[in-house]
């Protein structure tokens, strides 16, 4: 089961980061449990992202990698950080 307060505990962690323009944490599903991003544009950001860890597994198995932890994105605007866990997805918009 998740812990609430460490999920509240991980997003309030990363908002102090200069920088930081979003925080999400989704269950291993892609289903967004916390956010600090306003609910439409949390769903939308939750839904490329599990769908861009999808491809991404497949890439990582289809080379023989080993397993999928972290991905990083250098966009015209920033960063988008995803780190995967056993039981959550988070993602940082920077």
């Amino acid at each position: 089961m998740i812990n609430v307060n460490e999920v509240k505990a991980i997003i309030r962690r990363f908002e102090e980061k200069e920088g930081v323009r979003g925080v999400i944490i989704c269950d291993s599903t892609g289903l967004p449990i916390k956010s600090n991003l306003p609910i439409d544009q949390t769903e939308e950001v939750s839904a490329y992202i599990t769908a861009l860890i999808g491809k991404s597994e497949s890439c990582v198995k289809a080379l023989d990698e080993g397993d999928l932890n972290f991905i990083r994105l250098e966009t015209s605007k920033g960063e988008i950080m995803i780190a995967r866990e056993e039981k959550l997805i988070l993602i940082i918009l920077k």
